[in-house]
């Protein structure tokens, strides 16, 4: 069945997406990466253009400075990915995924390796260090970027290309639950489809594949939630004593923090995960018009909205006195 409903794109993105395509066109050798600790948008996008760019003749590897999370290695190509670019290497074109700048991907190239720079994202803060900047924060996934690239190009989506799209738009609008889905959303993951997807086999290996290990630790870490502020903030801590209580520094931590949201009253849930006794990863969920992003820009962090992250070099009990006495200000602002 042919999808007529058409995805709105401004002119300005427009005349973006076409540079991108003649960049494309006009290069031979490409470097493809997305953030440090990939997602199923970083990934999906990146795998999705690899194959693209292979079938158009180029020659493209896919790098990441971190492994494959295991829900992600159904993915075609993610056997393929190196780990980063060797110092001589040089490129006619990088293209930078969902990178808020250039060193979120890692050590793993220098801007002097590529003549060309694509950046490809959808974060509010985000520094336009490409020759082409593709930004467009309204959009819920880098993923739905790649595909308006990729349709402006007229390509026709193999099976495992659409796959690798919509695992990147299931994954970053929390499957299709977080406030940041949009109709495009939904319209492209239908055209997706057009392709011969499985929707239901790719959510049962994202979300219902967990190790025995992995749904343990989420145990642990829903029997230590905690609200503060009025019950109107959750929160959940992992310490490395947890990994190492069940045998893994490497379990999926990747949908804990939802559970904070699902707490009566809640507004904002967090994440605090200790890296080491002096720094602490943090992630930040809201609901509705709680900017929870302003919050994380104040330690120097990024994201969205709604979703958003930081790392501060503190202990989690210092870092949790930090974020509750930022986020008590926030409240306070708002007719609770």
């Amino acid at each position: 069945m042919e999808i007529n409903e058409k995805i709105k794109i401004g002119s300005s993105d427009l005349e973006k997406i076409s540079k991108i395509s003649r960049i494309i066109r006009r290069s031979e050798t490409f470097f493809v990466a997305g953030h440090v600790k990939p997602d199923g948008d970083s990934l999906g996008s990146a795998l999705a253009l690899a194959s693209v760019l292979k079938r158009f003749g180029k020659k493209v590897c896919v790098y990441s400075s971190d492994e494959t999370p295991d829900f992600l290695k159904f993915l075609k190509g993610t056997d393929e990915i190196k780990r980063m670019a060797k110092k001589g290497d040089m490129f006619d074109c990088a293209i930078v995924l969902e990178s808020l700048d250039f060193s979120r991907m890692g050590n793993i190239i220098t801007p002097k390796q590529a003549k060309k720079i694509i950046n490809i994202d959808h974060h509010f803060a985000h520094t336009n260090f490409g020759n082409v900047n593709y930004v467009v924060p309204s959009s819920a996934s880098t993923a739905e970027l790649v595909l308006n690239i990729l349709e402006y190009m007229k390509v026709k989506l193999t099976k495992n290309e659409a796959e690798s799209l919509y695992t990147g738009i299931l994954n970053d609008t929390g499957r299709f639950q977080q406030t940041n889905t949009t109709p495009d959303s939904h319209v492209a993951c239908a055209r997706l489809m057009r392709f011969g997807i499985n929707v239901n086999d790719i959510y049962k290996k994202i979300y219902e594949n967990n190790s025995i290990n992995t749904l343990r630790l989420r145990g642990l870490a829903l029997y230590g939630i905690k609200t503060i502020l009025n019950n109107h903030v959750s929160y959940i801590v992992l310490r490395r004593n947890m990994f190492k209580k069940l045998g893994s520094k490497n379990l999926t931590t990747d949908g804990i923090i939802n559970y904070t949201l699902k707490v009566k009253n809640v507004k904002i849930g967090c994440l605090f995960g200790e890296i080491d006794k002096k720094t602490t990863r943090i992630s930040c969920r809201s609901v509705k018009d709680f900017n929870v992003l302003e919050v994380m820009r104040k330690f120097g962090g990024g994201g969205h909205k709604n979703a958003a992250g930081c790392i501060i070099k503190t202990g989690i009990n210092a870092s949790i006195k930090l974020i509750s006495n930022v986020l008590k200000e926030k409240l306070n602002s708002y007719d609770l």
